[in-house]
């Protein structure tokens, strides 16, 4: 047998868990060591939680370091020093990596990126091409530089965006499709069967870091497309409100109203304008009619339109 190529695992969310685990199985790669971000606090009751990579690299058996900030602690740069590995493998792992912990590997820190670089470079590269209505979206496996997602690629895989895909669903499919191929990529990387590509200046693009207020939409001001495309994109967090006499309206659920809908019901489009017929909620828009299918008042749990007219339609009512 072959001697096994060394890798350390840097990674935290649901995204890098296929990975990590395509890695494991494969007998040609030992995990030495999984980087994650430390426990936090989640939801109402602020519940102590473990990121699914650590949840994931404890079932599997493997050592976890949670460094607060890894660029500083200087006993555990000094601990994957001498593993030797001959790989970073970094999968969204949340922090930006110092020149010192980038030249650790003996062959290179790779990269799985949520984009088809230099398209989408930052922080939400899959919610940027929900956002633009992209139609393809894709992975990058790229040998990792200093300046953020400016390295050149060794390789890039293309998915089908469907139009029911919102962020949950493509990062799945996305996953899945770097957990396919790494595995090979690294091998033919080792075997220098395949080259880093530079990035093509002129083509590059950046992708914000998601902010809470982001998920405010404008019925009068934006299109169905363009509402329709932050739900997808925003479909985890921070998802989409509006603001309806004062007060702020989760749109959990939505899709864009059919001609037939809007014809037989005899829809007004007019923006800004709630629609209610047959239990049914339809919002206008700048060109059109989004139908509202689950929504969520401020405060109150979540609701099927049904329900929540059962106790609010006079709310959506001028």
């Amino acid at each position: 047998m072959l001697e096994q190529i060394k890798i350390v695992f840097l990674g935290t969310p649901d995204f890098a868990c296929p990975i990590l685990k395509a890695l494991h199985q494969d007998q040609r790669f030992k995990i030495l060591a999984v980087i994650t971000q430390e426990d936090k606090k989640v939801g109402r009751k602020q519940l102590l939680t473990s990121p699914p990579v650590k949840t994931l690299a404890m079932e599997l058996g493997l050592t976890v370091y949670q460094p607060l900030k890894l660029n500083k602690d200087n006993e555990l740069i000094e601990s994957i020093k001498a593993m030797q590995p001959d790989f970073l493998v970094v999968v969204a792992y949340g922090q930006i990596l110092s020149q010192k912990v980038l030249d650790l590997p003996k062959i290179c820190p790779i990269n799985v990126h949520g984009s088809i670089l230099p398209k989408y470079r930052g922080a939400s590269p899959i919610e940027s091409s929900l956002l633009n209505g992209d139609k393809v979206a894709g992975i990058s496996i790229m040998k990792m530089t200093l300046e953020m997602d400016a390295g050149p690629y060794y390789t890039q895989y293309k998915q089908q965006i469907d139009f029911t895909d919102n962020s949950q669903t493509l990062r799945e499919k996305l996953s899945l499709l770097a957990a396919k191929h790494l595995p090979d990529d690294l091998i033919r990387i080792t075997k220098v069967e395949i080259l880093a590509t530079a990035q093509e200046p002129k083509d590059i693009s950046f992708s914000h870091k998601i902010a809470k207020e982001d998920g405010f939409v404008s019925p009068i001001n934006e299109s169905v497309e363009q509402i329709y495309n932050k739900f997808r994109a925003y479909y985890i967090w921070p998802g989409i409100y509006i603001n309806v006499k004062n007060k702020n309206l989760k749109l959990l659920d939505l899709v864009p109203a059919t001609n037939e809908e809007i014809d037989t019901l005899s829809l007004s489009a007019e923006p800004g304008t709630f629609n209610i017929s047959a239990g049914q909620i339809f919002l206008g828009c700048q060109n059109g009619l989004l139908k509202i299918t689950k929504l969520q008042l401020e405060g109150k749990n979540p609701l099927n339109a049904w329900e929540f007219l059962a106790g609010n339609k006079a709310l959506l009512m001028d």
